[in-house]
């Protein structure tokens, strides 16, 4: 007595984006067969990078007005803010206050870039308000000192080397980075 045994076909599945990568997973929104690189874990399962863009697009909803808005509050904003820490030269107590101040003054221009576009998210905001604070620094600061700070003057050197406006703008900048992202 024999038994027969059927012999059993599997079909074996490739990466979209790899095709000589064999995987057993498969994206569980477009179903499309995908490599451990392709795709990411989500609380609902497996998703093709291409499937949470498309997702992800979604939550983005900022016009161009928002980015020019954006773009001005924060050149404005972050000239006032620099303005009023470029006078402040006091040695070591000027690092102290930069370092209170400077996430004081980011959380300011992101709240106020928040309310005026009305909360609305965009891929690009913080980064478009991050590069206008620091055009701001450049042009008030900077811009006014390169002459004196090239002919060798000691005031537009001690100025250009006051370590509290330093961190200051490091803080306004990565304060207002980090919650115009999230």
């Amino acid at each position: 007595m024999s038994l027969a045994t059927e012999p059993t076909t599997e079909t074996k599945l490739y990466c979209t984006n790899h095709p000589q990568t064999e995987t057993l997973l498969r994206c569980n929104k477009c179903g499309r067969p995908m490599c451990l690189k392709c795709v990411q874990r989500t609380p609902v399962g497996y998703r093709c990078k291409e499937c949470l863009g498309e997702q992800r697009a979604g939550y983005y909803t900022a016009t161009p007005l928002d980015y020019a808005l954006t773009g001005i509050l924060a050149l404005v904003l972050g000239g006032i803010a620099v303005l009023l820490m470029n006078f402040i030269n006091l040695g070591l107590f000027s690092i102290i206050i930069a370092i209170f101040a400077g996430p004081f003054a980011g959380g300011i221009i992101s709240e106020v870039i928040r309310r005026v576009t009305a909360k609305r998210r965009g891929r690009y905001i913080a980064l478009t308000a991050a590069i206008a604070i620091a055009l701001a620094a450049f042009i008030l600061f900077l811009l006014p000192v390169l002459p004196f700070l090239f002919s060798g003057n000691a005031r537009a050197m001690s100025a250009v080397l006051n370590w509290g406006f330093w961190i200051f703008i490091a803080l306004t900048i990565s304060t207002t980075f980090a919650r115009l992202r999230a």
